[in-house]
């Protein structure tokens, strides 16, 4: 199992709500997965009163994972991660809906 830090990428310019770059391979057990952005939505007090599905203050509504190879924040260079995709095969992505709703009609 590789130190966290070798599974994070630390970043000052990185938004430090919602918002990080972590190693796909370990996140999602996929082997050959490089880093990946993600970008998730946590629930609020007012989340919760709405939404009977959620749990808890701080609980993850929604994340979507995008396999990046340079962080969008600073410009660095994102080695080491495993990915080892061909550029056809490179750019895996997921969005992830927690929230419990198959759809909402406003």
């Amino acid at each position: 199992m590789d130190s966290l830090q070798n599974l994070v990428h630390d970043c000052d310019q990185i938004p430090r709500a919602g918002v990080s770059i972590l190693s796909g391979a370990a996140y999602f057990e996929i082997e050959n997965l490089g880093w990946c952005l993600f970008v998730e939505r946590l629930a609020t007090e007012d989340d919760l009163e709405k939404n009977h599905h959620l749990e808890e203050i701080g609980g993850t509504i929604r994340t979507t994972a995008i396999e990046i190879r340079y962080c969008p924040y600073c410009g660095v260079e994102l080695h080491d991660a495993g990915s080892r995709s061909s550029p056809d095969e490179f750019g895996y992505f997921v969005h992830i809906d927690s929230s419990g709703w198959l759809s909402r009609r406003r």
